[in-house]
């Protein structure tokens, strides 16, 4: 599903080295997380592997393309994104318009848009929210929108940016439990960048560490703790076991 080979990327102004020749694979419907503290290197890696950022050097294959300059755009078409910050959907507007907005820009019909709609609501808890303007919402309801407006297009793999930044206990279980459900109804594929120790703890398959641009080191998430994972890898976590 996604591999990343030797991906190197350096900073002109400031010399410093965000991904230092990182080397991946992650397969079809696992849910990985990337974590590491903040500035280590994780949404750098997100955005080379969405296409935002050009790297100095790497093969990047997704679905069995590999990312070039010809087949930048394809690729980028194909991955459903949410990065960190407010800028993933339109405030000032409903839901639903959302919706049928980057629903259209993909390509996508108003029935075909809606059928996925149909499929998604459920899952992430959207359906009450459809009339309701976007700066209404909470942060819990707004990054649940914002997932669905990037499965509407039917892509993945779905690439979340710090998801559990600013949510409150109900809708980080929420979120947890619409992403375990993408990956088994819908044999979804998830990366998730995260500080947020717990919360990854508590939704992933696998955890890959990050820190100062290298990967230290990958293992299956099984009996282990937030605090195991800090005193080991010396990683401030944001959030305790709770």
């Amino acid at each position: 599903m996604l591999t990343v080979k030797n991906l190197y990327k350096k900073y002109n102004k400031s010399k410093a080295i965000a991904s230092n020749n990182i080397s991946m694979d992650i397969n079809k419907g696992e849910i990985v997380g990337l974590l590491g503290p903040n500035g280590a290197g994780k949404t750098t890696l997100l955005k080379i592997i969405c296409g935002l950022t050009i790297p100095d050097s790497s093969e990047v294959i997704i679905s069995n393309i590999k990312m070039e300059d010809k087949t930048r755009l394809k690729i980028m078409e194909k991955i459903g994104v949410v990065l960190e910050g407010n800028k993933n959907l339109y405030w000032a507007i409903s839901v639903l318009d959302n919706y049928y907005y980057f629903g259209s820009i993909k390509g996508k019909t108003m029935g075909e848009i809606k059928k996925n709609i149909e499929k998604y609501e459920d899952i992430l808890k959207t359906k009450e929210l459809l009339i309701r303007k976007v700066n209404t919402l909470s942060m819990g309801q707004k990054q649940r929108v914002a997932i669905t407006a990037s499965l509407l297009h039917e892509l993945e793999p779905l690439i979340l940016d710090e998801p559990s930044n600013g949510l409150d206990i109900e809708s980080r279980i929420l979120l947890t439990n619409a992403i375990k459900t993408l990956r088994e109804e819908m044999k979804i594929t998830v990366l998730i960048a995260s500080h947020d120790t717990d919360f990854l703890r508590k939704t992933v398959d696998r955890f890959i560490i990050i820190n100062n641009g290298n990967i230290v080191d990958e293992f299956e998430n099984t009996n282990i703790t937030a605090e195991d994972i800090e005193n080991k890898y010396k990683i401030h976590t944001n959030l305790k076991e709770v």
